[in-house]
């Protein structure tokens, strides 16, 4: 049997059943390292750049937003 096939089924549906089971990932415990803080910051501030500029993410309203991920 191919490994990564195999992988991806259980993979799927472990998601699937935890999904069906209500379960949610538990928040963080321990505080972010205040650098680390500042560099996921600015991931996210260029990933919405780039899709504010390709066209992904359109800004509807003050307060509400399209993100295409076709």
């Amino acid at each position: 049997m191919d490994y990564d096939k195999h992988r991806k089924e259980n993979q799927v549906k472990f998601t699937l059943k935890r999904l069906r089971a209500g379960l949610r990932r538990a928040p963080r415990r321990r505080s972010r390292d205040p650098e680390e803080e500042l560099v996921l910051l600015k991931m996210a501030r260029h990933r919405r750049q780039a899709w504010l500029a390709s066209g992904k993410l359109e800004v509807l309203g003050p307060r509400q937003y399209r993100l295409n991920l076709d």
